[in-house]
Order: C-alpha cells, then sequence, then structure tokens
C-alpha cells in the first residue's frame, strides 16, 4: 500500500498534525498557539513514533508479557517488539503505516488492513477517526475480528501531556495493578488504592508507571489559564499513567479497555481485567475526548 504524507487539520482554535505512516499518530496537538499534548520535535528526522503526540494502541494495550498471548486453548508466540523487553506490546498499530480513507478540513478517517503474522495472528481490520471542533479534539479507534476464529482484543490511546508549566491533575480510581520490575502486573488482582488526585494536585514529582482500574473516565489537567478536560468511552475503565519524573517531562494518561497482560491475566482466573473476546466479524469501539477550557481569571 502507498504510504500516506503528513497532514494538518484545523478548527478554529484547534491545529492537529496526523502522520499515517508513523502509526496513524499525532505529532502535535494546538489550541491558540498552545501545546495541548506534548509535540514531536520540529523536523523529526527519523519516524519514531514514540516521539509523537499520542498514537494508537491496538489490538491491545501495554504489554503481553514474553510476548507469548493465551488464547483459543492455545499460546501463540508473538514477535518482541520493544527490544531489549522480552514482552510484545501495544499491538501492532503503533508500527505500521495506515491509510487515509478520509478526509476534510477538521477531521479524517484512517484505516489498516491487518493479515495475520509474528506480531498478531489474527485478522483484522482497525479504524481510527480524528475530529476537531470549537472545543478540542476527538478519536475514536476500532477493532474488528475479520479471522474465522475468536480473536481476544483491546484497545487505547497513549497521549502525552507536557509538564510545563506544572499542571494539576484531578482525576478518580479504586485500584492499581502495580508493576513489577518485569514491567508486568505483580499480582493477579487490583490493589485498594485510592486516587491520590481525587482533588487537583500537582503533577511534578509524580512517579507512576502502572495501570489503575475502576477509573471513572474522567481527568483534567488545570495549567493555570487554561484546563484540559479528558474523557472516554465507558468501556476504558483502566487508566495508565506512565510519569517518568525525569528530563523528558511530559506525563502519559492513557484511556485504556484493559489492564497490563490482561490475557495472561484472565487465563490464570484474574477478574476484572477488561480483556474482551470478539467474535467473527464483531467490533470494538472506544473514543476519547481532550476539550480545553479557557479560565477566567478576576
Amino acid at each position: 500500500m502507498k504510504q500516506q504524507s503528513p497532514f494538518t487539520l484545523a478548527h478554529g482554535d484547534c491545529r492537529a498534525d496526523v502522520h499515517p505512516a508513523t502509526g496513524g499518530a499525532l505529532a502535535a496537538f494546538r489550541w491558540r498557539g498552545r501545546d495541548i499534548l506534548r509535540a514531536a520535535p520540529a523536523g523529526l528526522a527519523t519516524a519514531n513514533v514514540r516521539q509523537m503526540a499520542c498514537y494508537p494502541l491496538v489490538p491491545y494495550s501495554n504489554r503481553i508479557g514474553d510476548a507469548m498471548l493465551p488464547a483459543d486453548g492455545h499460546t501463540h508466540a508473538l514477535r518482541a517488539n520493544f527490544p531489549p523487553e522480552p514482552h510484545s506490546i501495544h499491538g501492532f498499530g503503533w508500527q505500521r503505516a495506515w491509510q487515509v480513507l478520509a478526509r476534510a478540513d477538521d477531521s479524517a478517517e484512517l484505516a489498516l488492513i491487518h493479515a495475520p503474522d509474528a506480531d498478531w495472528p489474527y485478522a483484522c481490520e482497525a479504524r481510527q477517526t480524528v475530529l476537531l471542533d470549537a472545543a478540542g479534539l476527538r478519536l475514536t479507534l476500532s477493532v474488528r475480528n475479520d479471522d474465522t476464529r475468536a480473536m481476544p482484543a483491546g484497545l487505547g490511546f497513549h497521549p502525552y501531556f507536557p509538564l510545563a508549566p506544572g499542571p494539576r491533575l484531578q482525576t478518580q480510581w479504586d485500584g492499581v495493578w502495580s508493576m513489577g520490575d518485569d514491567h508486568l502486573p505483580a499480582g493477579l488482582a487490583p490493589v485498594s488504592q485510592a486516587s491520590p488526585f481525587t482533588a487537583p494536585q500537582p503533577v511534578a514529582g509524580w512517579h507512576s508507571d502502572h495501570c489503575y482500574s475502576g477509573w471513572t473516565g474522567r481527568a483534567s489537567l488545570d495549567y493555570g489559564d487554561y484546563k484540559v478536560q479528558l474523557s472516554a468511552s465507558d468501556n476504558c475503565r483502566h487508566l495508565v499513567c506512565f510519569a517518568p519524573n525525569d528530563e523528558r517531562n511530559f506525563i502519559a494518561i492513557e484511556p485504556v479497555t484493559h489492564a497490563n497482560n490482561a490475557f495472561a491475566l484472565a487465563a490464570r482466573g484474574a477478574h476484572d481485567t477488561g480483556m474482551r473476546l470478539l467474535a467473527p466479524g464483531e467490533t470494538l469501539h472506544i473514543a476519547m475526548r481532550l476539550a480545553i477550557e479557557e479560565k477566567q481569571h478576576a
């Protein structure tokens, strides 16, 4: 398939740079000239999706432990696609070129048709829409099982938010799948842990690389003169927060449908992992919205 060139969408105060060939990613999302998402470096010499502003996670989020997928009574060996880690991570969508199905001034629809391979043993099709309006950005993501077998599936978005000039985060969850040294959940069930951000708190200094369960589907980042309201569809009951607390100066707040390593956790009897099985022809959908509110000062 022919790869697609980057393009820019615009609506009112909002701009979004779309890079179909680089994992169907956004390189930037700006409002009134401000970087609402962490923008990719200008003149990016290499197509490094991990330096983008946001990319889709399909047909699963985060890691499949040791690149071994338990499904349909078998264990499928996958490609470890994030060396030197031994795991598979984030599916195949972020490492493939997407095709543009439709495009307008303020919206676009992308697609990715997948044949079984070392990254994923099932035939499927992913679709993503990018839509700008007066309030901000709306993304949708779906995957359809085109295989003859039931297919395990999950979806998510991986947006990066800048930490300058010191935002305050407010969001709520009721449990955490704590990460072990192997970057996989250390336990088979969520550990009760209320969100420390039930009331707005500074993000600076917070270190996290965990998946949180029982998420309300809402989060806000208050940057002082404006606020970013993040919301996701009801089936995104998990939230991955990656706050490295280092010179990279970002926080990733990722709405996802399932826990890290959910397929293996479910196979071991864990509950509430969010793991889904799609029947042949069945489709899983999610959506995420970023709405920007200008704050009024007395």
